[in-house]
């Protein structure tokens, strides 16, 4: 890139820090939104072992309740 006078701009340490930071941000974002195109990203979402077993626990106990046939609750004395 130019600067008005037509020197190649050249960053110093502080813009080269920021644009290595934003640089960094952008890659990690692009990864976990699944568009890095080097990484098989199957290999993670298939595997079992890979599950965060908090939120399948989860998961299985809302289904269960989901399908739970609403009734009365006994009366209390």
């Amino acid at each position: 890139k130019k600067d008005e006078e037509g020197d190649t701009w050249v960053p110093d340490a502080a813009e080269r820090a920021m644009l290595r930071e934003e640089f960094i941000t952008r890659m990690h974002q692009r990864f976990l939104d699944g568009e890095d195109g080097d990484f098989d990203y199957s290999q993670v979402d298939e595997n079992p072992d890979l599950d965060n077993l908090d939120i399948v626990s989860r998961d299985a106990e809302e289904r269960y309740f989901d399908e739970e046939e609403p009734s009365d609750a006994p009366q209390l004395e």
